[in-house]
Parts: C-alpha cells; sequence; structure tokens
C-alpha cells in the first residue's frame, strides 16, 4: 500500500469507526509512538492491573515488542488500521507523546503523562527549530488533551507556557519513578542476570541524550578510567552499562569495547527505569534521566563535553550550574570528580534543587493516575 493510499484510508476510518459505540471500559495506551510496555504509561498500566478491575487495556506497539507487554494487555499494532477502530472507541487514552489522532470524540477521555523534566527546551520554547507541520500537529493534540500529569512546579509551568495548552495539570508526580521508591533488590537481580553478571557487581549506567547532527564525538568516554575511579573512591568491582539512542548506537561503531563484562550494551534492555533502580551510579549529560536517579539518592554525574554547541542547538531552560550534579567536560574531570565526591553534599544540593523546582515525587503518582483513569471509566 502507497504511502498516500495508506492516508487516505486513515483518513476515512477516523471518520468510519466514529459510528462504532465507546466501550465504556477500555483504555488504549502508546509509549514513544509503539514502543514496547514503558515510561509513564506502564507505570500507570501496572496500577490498573493492580485493581483487578473490569477492563480492557490496549496497547499500540511497533511490531516485534509485543512480547514485552505483561498479561491482561492486549497489542495492537501501532501502524494499523485497527490503530485507529481501537483509538474510536476506547474511553480513555493515555500516551506520553504526541498522538496524531485525528478526532477524540465527546465522550473520550485523554490522559497525558509526557516523559521527563526538562533541562532542554521544548516545544514552543524551540519552535524554530521543528519542522514546519509540527505546531499544527502539536496544537491539534492539546486541544485533545483532557489533563496533562507534572512531576514539578517547573514542568507545570512549561505545559502552561510552551504546549499550546489551557486544560487541566495535575502535579500528581511520574508514573514511572514509582518503582525508584521501592525495594531495588528485584531490580538488581533482573538486571544484573540479564547481563549475565555477579549478583555482587557494581554498575554504572551510561545514557547519553541524542544529538541532532548525529555526532557521536560527545560520547568518547574512556570506560575503564571511569571502572578505575569508581573502585578508587567506592571500592568493589565495577560494569559499565551503556545505553545510546537506537540511531546512535548504529552510527557509534566500535566506539564502545563490549565484552559482556566490564562494559555492556543495554540499549536494548526494554525498561530504563528498571536500570536505573538497579544502577549504583549514573552518568548522562543533558537526560532527564538525571532527574530520575537522583531519586535514589545515589551518586549521578554530567559527563558534558559540548555544552556550548548543544546550547546553540536546543539552549537550556536553566543554567547548568543549578544542576546538583558534578559536571565535567573531559573524562579527566569526570574521573577526579568521582574521586572527590561527597555523599553529604550531593543530597543537599538534591535537596535544594527539589525544593526550588517544586518537585512532587513520592512513588505514589501511578496509583494517582490509575485513579484518575478509573474515575474518568466510571
Amino acid at each position: 500500500m502507497s504511502a498516500l493510499v495508506h492516508k487516505l484510508c486513515s483518513v476515512a476510518a477516523w471518520y468510519f469507526y466514529r459510528l462504532f459505540p465507546v466501550e465504556k471500559n477500555k483504555v488504549v495506551v502508546s509509549s514513544f509512538y509503539g514502543k514496547g510496555y514503558s515510561d509513564n504509561p506502564k507505570g500507570i498500566v501496572d496500577a490498573l492491573l493492580r485493581r483487578n478491575a473490569n477492563i480492557k487495556i490496549v496497547w499500540l506497539v511497533k511490531p516485534g515488542a509485543e512480547d514485552s507487554l505483561p498479561e491482561g494487555v492486549t497489542p495492537v499494532c501501532y501502524d494499523s488500521l485497527r490503530r485507529i477502530k481501537e483509538l474510536s472507541t476506547a474511553k480513555v487514552w493515555i500516551d506520553n507523546n504526541r498522538k496524531g489522532a485525528r478526532i477524540k470524540r465527546k465522550n473520550q477521555y485523554y490522559l497525558q503523562t509526557w516523559h521527563g523534566l526538562a533541562l532542554k527546551r521544548i516545544e514552543r520554547d524551540v519552535a524554530d527549530k521543528l519542522p514546519a507541520y509540527y505546531e499544527r500537529y502539536a496544537r491539534r493534540d492539546s486541544a485533545q488533551c483532557d489533563v496533562i500529569i507534572s512531576n514539578c512546579t517547573h514542568m507545570t509551568k512549561i505545559y502552561r507556557n510552551s504546549f499550546w495548552f489551557d486544560g487541566e495539570i495535575l502535579e500528581y508526580g511520574s508514573p514511572r519513578n514509582d518503582v525508584l521508591f521501592a525495594d531495588p533488590t528485584p531490580y538488581r537481580k533482573k538486571v544484573r542476570d540479564a547481563f549475565s553478571l555477579p549478583q555482587d557487581r557494581k554498575l554504572i549506567l551510561y545514557g547519553p541524550t541524542f544529538r541532532a547532527n548525529h555526532s557521536v564525538d560527545a560520547y568518547r568516554l574512556d570506560c575503564e578510567g571511569l571502572r578505575q575511579a569508581c573502585h578508587e573512591r567506592f571500592g568493589g568491582d565495577w560494569t559499565v552499562l551503556v545505553r545510546l539512542h537506537p540511531v546512535v548506537e548504529q552510527l557509534a561503531g566500535d566506539l564502545f569495547a563490549y565484552d559482556g563484562n566490564t562494559i555492556c550494551n543495554a540499549t536494548a534492555f526494554p525498561d530504563i527505569t528498571e536500570l536505573l533502580a538497579a544502577t549504583d551510579l549514573t552518568i548522562t549529560d543533558y537526560s532527564s534521566l538525571m532527574f530520575d536517579f537522583a531519586l535514589t539518592g545515589r551518586p549521578c554525574f554530567q559527563f558534558a563535553v559540548d555544552i556550548a554547541q548543544y546550547q546553540n542547538d536546543r539552549n537550556f531552560y536553566f543554567s547548568l550550574d543549578k544542576l546538583p550534579f558534578p559536571t565535567a567536560t573531559s573524562n579527566a574531570e569526570l574521573f577526579q570528580a568521582i574521586r572527590s565526591f561527597d555523599e553529604a553534599a550531593h543530597a543537599a544540593r538534591w535537596q535544594e534543587f527539589s525544593e526550588s523546582f517544586g518537585l512532587c515525587e513520592d512513588g505514589k503518582a501511578s496509583e494517582r493516575c490509575a485513579d484518575w483513569v478509573l474515575s474518568h471509566l466510571k
């Protein structure tokens, strides 16, 4: 089927399936445009499944991601016309990205979770760098949202000022982060088993963000030097889990010498929050995962060698000086920051940051969102 024919069929399907009744107990969920069971939507669905309510849950996935779904969740191909049928007949939609859905009916509800605390500017704040079609697409999506879930006053302001949205914003916290408040033992075992590592092995997660110019120069992390610095400061034997954007992974080639023991490729691991729960120390650059991992109280560092270039591309909502994590612009600076890490000072900086940004994470976001969903199904 050609792209034009598929588009015409999709438009027709949106109108045709409006004739079908809305199923009062059906929820349709998507994460990152068809990714498997992940992120904030996963946290909400986990909570719904725990309720044992009479709910039909449909998850929209790309081919190959169906196996990530738990029992009680029905997979539907994200790119199929059946996706339109499911969206047209569901009582509640849940998503963490723009949907692209054309028609939401009056008796349907749309809960938007988004996907992290923003450091780099997004949406209307970088309109000049977005594709020409995006604003119209984003406005249509925001107009259909009934509520956006926020995890802090900082994000609430961004949703209000930059998302073309004037609806309800609920500061519930991030459902995906609830596991970071729980006992990490099962996640520590799961991750170490997944990479065939000893249970006493200490883990470093390296999770940099994506570069618009597709360059890999910023990812030249000296993993062996990193392992040595962590051993000197914290003791133990360390393994580096490298988690790259899939596009970056293809470009990186042999940048990382994966050996399955000291350096492991964690890009395909299905749930990054479980990696965070299992990890002893995390290194990133401009990714929001730093704010998630900080909830564990464990050491977090920024390895950012291209600050000026990245700032010119996306810019930031606030100066990097306000971040509570040590920032290194070279491998040598990173190793020194690790060797001199002060746990008490780190905790104090994070507490100050949390209060100034109005963070409302407490491990109960999923339950609050599940309550919202169930109340609207009724």
